[in-house]
């Protein structure tokens, strides 16, 4: 867990009863779906959620991984919770390690700035990759 400005980000384990009544409000606004490009979020016993909460419990944005792969991410398009999210996640990454995520354009500055590098491109997504070391 960490804490910064009166948030902090918890790690929660898909088969948690806490994780829906976390993240459920947001996953399931018509306005949250489209700005994910209409996809659902996905889970299973197997993913790992690192989600960001302000105050007492308002959820802030949330990221998951499965399989070594980032995925399930929502920040309001606020790049600085982004990178507070992902940077979560490869603190907890085992060194030597390739973590993946296919990411919306405008993630790609912020990707890059941690050390991802472009693996394939999509037509509106890019696959970016990075060894943890």
């Amino acid at each position: 867990m960490s804490m910064k400005d009166n948030m902090k980000i918890i790690k929660v384990q898909g088969s948690d009863h806490r994780l829906y009544s976390l993240v459920g409000p947001l996953v399931m606004d018509p306005e949250v779906l489209g700005m994910n490009d209409g996809y659902p979020f996905k889970n299973t016993s197997s993913h790992v959620w690192y989600i960001a909460i302000k105050g007492k419990n308002k959820v802030a944005g949330f990221i998951s991984v499965v399989n070594d792969k980032l995925c399930n991410d929502f920040a309001w398009q606020d790049y600085e919770l982004l990178e507070d999210l992902v940077q979560n996640v490869l603190s907890d990454m085992e060194e030597g390690r390739t973590i993946s995520f296919v990411a919306g354009q405008g993630d790609i500055p912020l990707l890059e700035k941690l050390g991802f590098t472009e693996e394939k491109k999509y037509v509106k997504y890019v696959k970016m990759t990075k060894t943890i070391v």
